[in-house]
């Protein structure tokens, strides 16, 4: 496989047609792959369920199928994929899209004919009933929904297939409220069926010498009279339409400052592309899910989406605004912050040490760089933003000693972003993170309010919690900030979140760079001669951790998740401390992208690891290196809050 650069941003893949090319997109309702064979190998309609377990586009020409080792050209971006292959006389370009508002998805078939042909699709896919039950059932439990199931089952469903005026509509009902509607430009056919529905259909058509024809159509899935529904029949009349907005946010994907070449426009797009993808609305939630795994049921996080608003800051501060507003409806009346957020404002997994702090740090970048002051007065669950983002620091100070840090207690806490650690007592990244939450409430107390006293209360609970992160977790022998330390046991491991402290200032300069120069010679895994799994990026942590007690799942394996896995958007965190402290940055900014693309991951990919499985592809805050991009001064954390 080869890969290239587009001059718009494109990632351009050059491959046998047999190998899939897999590209993820998505826009408010729906996520979609596709396959780089003219397939569609997951839909799935946001808040609700799966739509196929396979779907076969099956190309012939004059009856004979396609030759499955043609070579090909694959381009990607946004939220369009366009696969190019020549055989049988016939140069084919199968273009496959979403439009930003709609729930279904666009294929064209472009047929350019040597000689006169026949152009014939034949496409198989099979329905994940299984997904419908369970979300049913899990987002609507009741007697009759069970009923509805039930009688779903049962009851002789209808299949209508309609001709007119040169198209086709297939209209398909599944089981319960779960419809496919299929509609052509072209005479089509509705093949082998079950329970009510076409899961075989045939399109195509004559194309003369010299022609150039397009066979369309438009697919959707979802349950009828709720916000999912889409009619095809609209739709394929506005495909033109729906392709100029799908280019045209495509183009949008811009960076505020200039980037030089092919590769670098190509990354910004892609990563930019996944946190926008990832921005939802479903009445008065309006937020970014964490990815396209996180949509059952829609939830955004605290953390996730602290580290996805910086790439979106510059040039959507609205989404940024509508996130906060709807962190702010989740904070409970004891200012207890969950993981993450439900898309009813329900608790999503409890009382997080990390949550608290991103929400008051979320607040605080965006007033630093927007100057928006009334989002502090905006009406939310808990009075106003600022009463929310009082109530969480407060309700997080009672979980401190004596020595101002938090402790975070009980022997099988996992309630922060590593979640597959047992990290105890003082975490250095829980610490860091809260000490800078103390000087933002410190800050917008004294310059948005003017309050002397609120103000240095914050500023002194500051001032206590930098001494002690620096007194207690700074080991002088090996040149960094421990990764946890409890009683009797220390994990003194170098941990890539403990990057925080350089971000926010909180040690003096001679340990930040000891401790970045260590990250350098450890977890960029080009530089580490210890561990064996090549050059693929940037480990999480190094050492691995050394008490097996405290891992547990994918984290129990050495270069897997939190223990040694590459995770993104820390990657990128890490490269922006580097590009703070005039260091070299461009290798964990761009390796972990580079190696993904080779691997054949063509979005962004939420963890991964040289010997393991991969995390989900499209993930938000994966996008933190578009956020490097955009400030590369290197000033973005050093701004002060001005009026």
């Amino acid at each position: 496989m080869a890969v290239t650069y587009g001059k718009n941003g494109e990632i351009i893949a050059s491959e046998k047609f047999h190998k899939k090319v897999c590209f993820d997109v998505a826009n408010n309702l729906i996520s979609a792959q596709f396959d780089g064979r003219g397939g569609i190998s997951k839909y799935a309609v946001m808040n609700k369920f799966s739509v196929f377990t396979a779907f076969y586009p099956l190309f012939s020409i004059d009856g004979r199928p396609l030759e499955y080792m043609c070579d090909k050209t694959v381009e990607m971006l946004g939220k369009k994929q366009v696969t190019k292959f020549e055989e049988k006389n016939a140069q084919i370009t199968v273009t496959q899209f979403l439009d930003t508002v709609h729930n279904c998805i666009y294929v064209e078939n472009k047929v350019t004919a040597k000689e006169d042909l026949l152009f014939d699709n034949v496409t198989n896919f099979g329905i994940n009933f299984e997904s419908y039950v369970q979300q049913l059932l899990a987002n609507r439990l009741s007697a009759g929904n069970i009923s509805r199931i039930i009688g779903g089952l049962l009851k002789k469903k209808k299949r209508e297939v309609k001709e007119l005026e040169g198209t086709t509509y297939i209209r398909g009902e599944v089981m319960g409220d779960f419809y496919i509607d299929i509609a052509f430009n072209c005479k089509a056919a509705g093949l082998e069926h079950e329970r009510g529905l076409h899961n075989q259909f045939q399109y195509g058509g004559e194309v003369k010498k010299g022609e150039t024809k397009a066979f369309r159509y438009v697919i959707s899935a979802g349950t009828r009279d709720d916000f999912t529904f889409c009619d095809v029949k609209v739709a394929l009349r506005n495909f033109d339409n729906a392709l100029l907005n799908c280019d045209q946010y495509a183009d949008s994907l811009r960076c505020p400052v200039a980037i030089e070449g092919d590769f670098l426009n190509a990354y910004y797009k892609s990563l930019l592309n996944a946190s926008l993808s990832n921005y939802k609305e479903l009445g008065k939630f309006k937020g970014f899910l964490a990815g396209i795994v996180y949509q059952f049921p829609a939830r955004t996080y605290y953390r996730d989406a602290y580290w996805t608003v910086l790439s979106v800051l510059p040039v959507r501060p609205d989404l940024v605004r509508n996130e906060i507003v709807t962190l702010a409806n989740g904070i409970n009346k004891k200012g207890e912050c969950p993981s993450a957020v439900k898309f009813n404002f329900k608790n999503y997994w409890g009382d997080h040490y990390d949550s608290p702090s991103f929400f008051v740090l979320m607040l605080y970048d965006y007033l630093v760089h927007t100057k928006d002051f009334g989002i502090l007065e905006e009406k939310v669950k808990a009075g106003k933003v600022i009463n929310s983002a009082n109530l969480v620091l407060q309700r997080l100070m009672k979980e401190t000693d004596s020595t101002g840090l938090l402790v975070k207690g009980g022997e099988y806490n996992r309630r922060d972003w590593c979640d597959n650690v047992f990290r105890s007592t003082y975490v250095t990244y829980d610490e860091a993170l809260y000490a800078r939450a103390l000087y933002a409430m410190s800050e917008i107390y004294r310059i948005c309010y003017g309050d002397e006293v609120k103000s240095k209360a914050y500023a002194d609970k500051y001032a206590q919690v930098v001494k002690s992160i620096n007194d207690l977790l700074w080991d002088e022998e090996k040149g960094w900030f421990v990764n946890y330390k409890g009683d009797g046991f220390t994990e003194d491991n170098l941990s890539i979140d403990t990057v925080v402290i350089a971000l926010y200032g909180l040690s003096d300069e001679s340990r930040i760079k000891r401790m970045l120069e260590n990250m350098q010679a450890l977890l960029e895994s080009k530089n580490n001669t210890e561990q064996q799994a090549g050059d693929f990026g940037t480990l999480s942590v190094y050492p691995f951790y050394k008490n097996t007690k405290d891992i547990v799942q994918k984290s129990s394996l050495p270069y897997y998740y939190h223990n040694g896995g590459d995770w993104p958007y820390l990657s990128c965190v890490y490269a922006y401390a580097k590009l703070m402290y005039g260091m070299d940055y461009k290798y964990p900014l761009t390796r972990w992208f580079e190696y993904n693309i080779e691997k054949g991951n063509y979005t962004p990919i939420e963890f991964f690891s040289p010997i393991h499985p991969d995390g989900s592809m499209l993930q938000a805050w994966s996008s933190t290196g578009a956020f490097v991009l955009s400030y590369p001064a290197g000033d973005f954390f050093t701004k002060r809050l001005e009026k």
